[in-house]
């Protein structure tokens, strides 16, 4: 599929926006945590259980993937402590009449048990099945949503407040995710489903079978990380902001240390980070990169904010 570039926004939309982030947002909405800049290790070591699987897996289907570690200078920014939600996409919708990809194409992918279905009329307000989400879903991650939405989202946040709200770069994701961890999660050597949402029936690296939810949590679920963000690991992949390139690491790595890299130039697809609720552990990895064009949506992809201070 080829990746499409964000329409131009009209003015309406931007007045629209006042209304949406003028009013009273869930106790959840908008909170962020101060992410103190630093150095660190980006990528996996070679030895890290379930890497060599899927590099092989990419390289059987003729995909250039890395996890190559290198050394990473990231600068001080502010990350949502928490995916954002049905109820906070609802309220901008309501108030801007923004259309997804989803409206405006041929609806969303969700996985029917056996493989992926593309399914006309699903979108952001569906759920892993494609059925209308009840309110009981209203604090759980907003999904069927592409890059191109995520980003007009942040586009209309930054219009109301002045400053630069975005998706996080690859490197700002796994830096935050890992919250100075250099271990598999930043739960230690291995994830629990009692520590994060994922596909039980696949725990990591021989580890014990935990439960399968089918199915997004609440985005507060679970104890936060270190550094105070919920379900860095499972529940939803995120976006980043990069275009993916197989060989990139290696250029990095190549360079030395690199500070705030933004990834290649160009591109065809986009990063997502975090595996979800329906892979399985080794995809939750603090390392793990997966990536699709931006235009793509699935019924286990969502998004995070950050902006810069």
């Amino acid at each position: 599929m080829k990746p499409k570039r964000i329409c131009s926004i009209i003015p309406a939309f931007f007045l629209a926006v006042f209304m949406f982030f003028s009013g009273a947002m869930p106790a959840k909405a908008m909170e962020f945590v101060l992410i103190r800049g630093g150095t660190f290790t980006m990528g996996s070591p070679e030895g890290e259980a379930g890497r060599a699987e899927i590099m092989a897996f990419w390289q059987e289907n003729g995909i250039e993937y890395s996890e190559t570690q290198h050394r990473v200078k990231v600068s001080e920014f502010y990350m949502a402590k928490y995916e954002v939600t049905v109820a906070e996409f609802r309220k901008f919708v309501a108030a801007t009449g923004y259309r997804t990809d989803a409206e405006k194409g041929d609806g969303s992918y969700i996985w029917n048990g056996t493989t992926w279905e593309n399914r006309a009329g699903v979108n952001w307000r569906h759920g892993f099945s494609g059925n209308i989400r009840p309110q009981s879903e209203e604090n759980d991650p907003v999904v069927h949503l592409s890059w191109n939405d995520a980003m007009a989202y942040c586009k209309a946040l930054s219009a109301k407040r002045g400053k630069l709200y975005r998706l996080p770069t690859e490197a700002e994701w796994e830096y935050a995710c890992r919250a100075g961890s250099k271990t598999p999660f930043n739960t230690g050597e291995n994830l629990t489903t009692k520590q994060a949402n994922y596909d039980g029936n696949y725990p990591y690296n021989g580890n014990l079978n935990g439960v399968y939810r089918q199915n997004t949590v609440a985005v507060n679920s679970f104890a936060p990380n270190a550094w105070g963000l919920y379900n860095m690991h499972g529940n939803v992949a995120e976006w980043c902001s990069d275009w993916y390139g197989g060989t990139y690491y290696d250029e990095c790595k190549a360079n030395g240390t690199v500070t705030n890299p933004q990834g290649p130039s160009t591109g065809s697809e986009r990063l997502l980070r975090g595996g979800g609720w329906g892979g399985h552990a080794k995809y939750c990895r603090s390392a793990f990169r997966n990536y699709y064009p931006p235009i793509s949506r699935f019924n286990r992809v969502g998004f995070r904010l950050v902006f810069a201070p």
